[in-house]
């Protein structure tokens, strides 16, 4: 059997005025080492388990268990412990997050407990896992703080109606896997609509035609990569689906009126 591995991915890192992250990492198909008993931190804990089961002890002693995927936060102060039964593995991406951008969620109603809870559908782990794989460069750190509590609030959403979910899917759709063609036909019928019907009310909905809403989240993703990493333009065009750098910088000028190298190296818009 593969033996699997834990590693820190980030810790300390510089205050933002929007946040830091204090500590941040991975365990994969390994026992994760959390100490017992039960314990509090001053912090926001997240933890998004993407393998494996587990559970989550209260204060109070009750259990909850967590089956991957599972998204589970921990409020500050809040006495807790989790992790696997014994000698057991899951697989979990996980931070300790403090500032204004994480508070928010709690003065909003979207964080109002601790526990582990399914992460809802379409809620993608990669986008997680991508915030949180290596440490952005100082002029990224702002927008990857950002990036990461709108995903956590996301996480945290209510459920939502049958219509406005599939509506929220087709969102989902257009804005996944950027690097692959897709047809909008395609589309169309995994909602099961009539392709007509589902250009019409998309563009009611989202005001603009699902082609270019595409193209919109591509161009959104290149800003968050731009920001958040040390990818070359290159390399961004590629993972986003743009023909090469030079395609990539045509469009990212028209949208955001400055050159992708400008963007990066620029002042926070």
């Amino acid at each position: 059997m593969t033996s699997g591995y834990q590693r820190i991915t980030m810790s300390d890192q510089d205050p933002t005025p929007f946040g830091r992250v204090l500590l941040a990492g991975e365990v994969s198909d390994a026992e994760p080492l959390v100490p017992e008993p039960l314990r509090s931190m001053p912090d926001t804990i997240v933890s998004l388990v993407t393998g494996g089961t587990g559970f989550y002890r209260h204060a109070d002693h009750r259990i909850e268990p967590i089956v991957a995927p599972s998204l589970t936060v921990v409020l500050p102060g809040e006495r807790h412990w989790y992790g696997t039964y014994p000698g057991e593995r899951w697989s979990e991406w996980f931070a300790v997050v403090e500032g204004p951008a994480f508070d928010l969620l709690r003065r909003t109603g979207r964080l109002t407990r601790s526990g582990p809870r399914p992460l809802p559908p379409g809620v993608r782990p990669d986008e997680l896992a991508l915030l949180l794989r290596n440490p952005p460069p100082p002029a990224g750190a702002e927008q990857q703080i950002w990036a990461l509590a709108a995903w956590l609030s996301a996480a945290l959403a209510p459920p939502v109606d049958d219509e406005t979910a599939r509506w929220d899917r087709a969102a989902r759709l257009l804005g996944d896997e950027l690097s692959r063609r897709l047809e909008m036909r395609e589309v169309a019928a995994e909602l099961d609509l009539e392709y007509d019907r589902f250009r019409r009310v998309f563009r009611e909905r989202f005001g603009r035609s699902p082609l270019a809403f595409r193209n919109d989240r591509r161009l959104e993703v290149a800003a968050t990569l731009l920001r958040a990493t040390n990818l070359t333009c290159r390399e961004i065009a590629r993972r986003i689906g743009f023909s090469d750098e030079f395609h990539l910088s045509r469009r990212f000028r028209g949208r955001y009126g400055v050159s992708p190298t400008a963007y990066r190296t620029g002042p926070r818009r």
